[in-house]
């Protein structure tokens, strides 16, 4: 076993919980890629699903609109037959993409299924001598939380090309364009949208993402980092049911002990099982006490904001609506121009 994957994770719990506060934890120092400039080039591969051909055509025009060049991962459009062959061919994909010097950003074509299958053919030194903003949501929760833990690198949660359509004024893409392009925005990303469940200030670390595949890390070398963390949690087209037993699963494995803030992004669910959304939520999460928010407009819904994974952030849950501010850079301070002449 080499060094990389002695990696130690989160430390079980000796107590039940949320019955003592969080613990100062000694969080491991994730890099910052570099932002974006005009003209920079940007990679979209293809971890998860192929995407619709015209809905990927229209978010490459989109991103050719903004002043951005465009390669397409060769086998983008290639559909899926989830053996172990590909799972390394587009492994080997995903590093070529990453090591091309003209690419300065890496996009996810789409989301479905497939990057967990990618993993264990991924080297973390690819990533981490060469750091890049990397976005995707969804399925591409697996690769954000494998390469925080792996390769000690920040991410973003945000869109993927086939979302994207050709307007800086539509939200999701002003987000986008912002959260690659400035090291540290000052906009209160959900306010007046996000609901407050429980109010309070916390601020800490982002982590999180999509609630199945943050479950499916528990007990790998690349589980969740939760700890002083701010969690941020969205799902689709699941029963709430399911949620729950998801919630529940991170619970017993000690990974809500030492979180300071939830923030619940759009969660499309079957909520027929229960009426009262919000009082699901208290009654299962209100023993942390902690601020917590919901409906964030972050997940498979519009908008679907940009968020800086890995970066320190304050959750503010007032009485009314909530929001998340970064309280640090997210990318790295851009090179100083040469002097003239």
């Amino acid at each position: 076993m080499s060094a990389d994957e002695q990696t130690p994770r989160s430390t079980p719990p000796t107590e039940p919980d949320g019955v003592e506060p969080a613990a100062a934890a000694t969080l491991p120092v994730l890099l910052r890629p570099p932002p974006l400039a005009k003209g920079d080039t940007i990679g979209v591969v293809a971890p998860s699903y192929a995407p619709r051909p015209g809905w990927l055509a229209r978010g490459v025009k989109a991103l050719e609109r903004a002043g951005y060049g465009v390669i397409l991962d060769s086998e983008l459009s290639t559909l899926r037959r989830f053996q172990r062959s590909e799972d390394e061919r587009r492994a080997e994909n995903l590093m070529g993409m990453w090591l091309e010097p003209s690419v300065k950003a890496v996009i996810s074509g789409t989301g479905g299924y497939g990057a967990a299958r990618m993993l264990p053919h991924l080297e973390p030194e690819v990533f981490r001598r060469n750091p890049k903003a990397f976005v995707g949501y969804s399925d591409v929760t697996a690769l954000h939380l494998w390469l925080m833990r792996r390769a000690g690198l920040r991410v973003f949660h945000g869109p993927t090309v086939d979302d994207l359509i050709p307007s800086t004024r539509d939200p999701t893409m002003a987000s986008l364009l912002t959260a690659l392009t400035v090291p540290r925005p000052t906009t209160r990303m959900g306010r007046d949208i996000a609901r407050v469940v429980r109010p309070g200030r916390a601020i800490g670390r982002l982590t999180g993402g999509n609630l199945s595949l943050v479950q499916q890390t528990i007990g790998t070398p690349y589980e969740i980092d939760t700890r002083d963390a701010i969690l941020f949690l969205e799902e689709t087209r699941d029963p709430m049911s399911v949620a729950d037993e998801r919630l529940v699963h991170l619970r017993a494995a000690g990974l809500l002990r030492h979180v300071r803030g939830v923030v619940l992004g759009q969660l499309s669910l079957d909520r027929s099982e229960e009426d009262e959304f919000e009082d699901f939520l208290t009654d299962l999460l209100a023993d942390l006490n902690v601020p917590i928010i919901t409906d964030f407009p972050a997940g498979h819904e519009v908008p679907n904001l940009t968020l800086p994974l890995g970066t320190e952030v304050e959750l503010v849950a007032e009485e009314q609506t909530g929001w998340i501010v970064y309280r640090e850079d997210a990318l790295a301070p851009s090179p100083t121009p040469p002097a003239p002449p």
